[in-house]
């Protein structure tokens, strides 16, 4: 073998490590959003308008079912060292994930909604405590093994 064909077989590894990179970090980002919608915020469940209030630290209780929907992945960008994201589109994802909100009302003094739970009324409303579900669901897939599993079976297409 030539010095001219070992590199162009080296450049040809690279560029299918690059692929393998970026289909494993394509199939991780799926993998937790699909586990997020099918096991996370599915664990409770309560009835829309029905009065629930979730412990601190315990991810959102399925009702409308609006914030699992919400759940996508983005393609992977990269080369060797390639991510991809997980996210949602609904505006109540943060505040969930990370908490430390205030709400205030948009067009009247005071925030009205009624729920099983009575006819309630705001002038602020402060959100401090958290309700993750995308860490947790992260966290939770590194430890059993499963975002491995995902990554390797991904990469194993592309491995040199």
């Amino acid at each position: 073998m030539t010095p001219e064909e070992n590199l162009a077989e080296w450049i040809a590894i690279e560029q299918r490590a690059r692929l393998g990179a970026r289909a494993a970090a394509e199939a991780m980002a799926r993998y937790v959003a699909e586990r997020i919608r099918e096991d996370t915020l599915q664990r409770r469940r309560h009835a829309p308008g029905q009065y629930y209030k979730a412990k601190p630290g315990e991810p959102p209780s399925y009702s409308s079912g609006a914030l699992m929907e919400s759940i996508y992945s983005t393609p992977a960008s990269g080369g060797l060292r390639a991510s991809a994201s997980v996210g949602s589109t609904d505006k109540r994802a943060r505040l969930f994930e990370f908490g430390g909100c205030v709400l205030k009302p948009t067009s009247r003094s005071v925030m009205h909604w009624v729920d099983s739970g009575g006819s309630w009324y705001h002038a602020e409303l402060r959100v401090d405590v958290e309700h993750p579900f995308v860490g947790p669901t992260t966290e939770d897939a590194i430890d059993d093994g499963e975002l491995l599993r995902v990554a390797i079976e991904a990469f194993r297409e592309y491995d040199p």
